[in-house]
């Protein structure tokens, strides 16, 4: 299993930050290249399980799809579980820290890749950091 911990401070109310970041099915309107669909399978108070098709087309084109289930740790935390394809086992910790009129929001990423995948790990890391990034700089442009 390999780390991945970054943060990010927008200028942007935190809760509606959270807001955007649970709204899962908009997530490809962000990064319509990379994300190809988002669709929820179950959604109950506490966790939401969705099904996302990704396409990775820097060295080589390729696409699958994941299972993932976000879980509400907190009212300002929200940690998700790959439970298939090739990152399955993986986990992303997001939490929503208020700073006066910023928001702080922290991500740390347990990666975990099958056999296959394991030889892109550092094509792979690079991705999941720049795409949360992208996902959390369109939303708080809106």
């Amino acid at each position: 299993m390999s780390d991945l911990d970054f943060s990010v401070i927008l200028p942007a109310p935190r809760e509606r930050l959270m807001e955007l970041a649970t709204d899962f099915e908009n997530f490809p309107k962000y990064i319509p290249h990379q994300l190809k669909s988002v669709v929820v399978l179950e959604k109950n108070e506490k966790e939401t399980t969705t099904l996302e098709t990704i396409e990775f087309s820097s060295y080589l084109k390729t696409s699958f799809e994941q299972k993932t289930i976000h879980r509400w740790v907190s009212e300002h935390e929200i940690e998700s579980d790959i439970i298939s394809g090739p990152a399955k086992g993986s986990k992303i910790s997001m939490v929503f820290e208020k700073l006066d009129n910023d928001t702080k929001v922290s991500v740390l990423i347990k990666l975990k890749l099958n056999l296959k995948a394991k030889f892109l790990l550092p094509i792979i890391k690079k991705w999941y950091k720049r795409i949360i990034l992208s996902i959390l700089y369109k939303m708080n442009a809106l």
